[in-house]
């Protein structure tokens, strides 16, 4: 008896350990919560009102493409191919990702307005200085 309980002792942490060895193979399937913003990560279709929110919509329907990706994979028989397509599906995410992000900061650069109306070394700077010389000289001229 105290064989079998040793035994299984020993097992138990190997058979952890191979798994680990199989997903360190790379053919872990990609997860959605590692390409979307924490917030959408549970995005569901917009009804409704919903409809309006754009950002809402474009992530439901990014996060429909992916699920339709990792079925495609999961369908490959091929341990190689398999392993060809999740890398293409991530791939394909981060690309999306980076067309996401740089359609948004041109999105809040064309909100903003160019940027030399925000620049602090303007050349009316100098006026706040003449307008408090100027306010300075003035209760001289209600004597």
């Amino acid at each position: 008896m105290k064989k079998i309980v040793v035994l299984l002792a020993l097992l138990v942490p190997l058979c952890v350990m191979a798994e680990d060895i199989v997903s360190l193979d790379g053919l872990t399937e990609p997860e959605w919560k590692d390409f979307v913003p924490p917030a959408y990560v549970d995005v569901e279709e917009p009804k409704g009102l919903g409809k309006l929110n754009e950002t809402a919509a474009y992530w439901y329907k990014r996060r429909v493409s992916f699920e339709n990706g990792i079925q495609e994979c999961r369908a490959i028989e091929a341990h190689d191919e398999k392993l060809s397509c999740y890398q293409e599906l991530k791939v394909k995410q981060y690309q999306q990702n980076t067309e996401y992000n740089a359609k948004i900061e041109a999105q809040d650069q064309a909100r903003m307005g160019p940027q030399e109306m925000f620049d602090r070394t303007d050349t009316m700077l100098p006026i706040g200085g003449y307008l408090n010389n100027f306010t300075r000289f003035q209760p001289n001229e209600f004597r």
